[in-house]
């Protein structure tokens, strides 16, 4: 099945996050790591591959995996 991940080589990093705003299925988690800094990863049991998500990243960070395995 087809899930989101976030390239953390790509990714800011930003609390403010427009991508884990634009997701319906609250499949995006963040957590602190300082005053502007966050990890934000998908979990992959709520993401449904709809892409609405990597339309709002600035970044281009967010990719997808069409198998099963688990891509952090």
């Amino acid at each position: 099945m087809r899930h989101a991940y976030v390239d953390q080589n790509i990714c800011d990093r930003s609390p403010f996050c427009p991508a884990s705003r634009s997701c319906k299925f609250g499949a995006f988690k963040l957590e602190r790591k300082g005053m502007f800094q966050v990890e934000i990863s998908i979990d992959k049991d709520k993401c449904t591959g709809c892409g609405v998500c990597t339309r709002y990243c600035p970044h281009g960070a967010i990719k997808f995996n069409n198998s099963t395995k688990d891509v952090s």
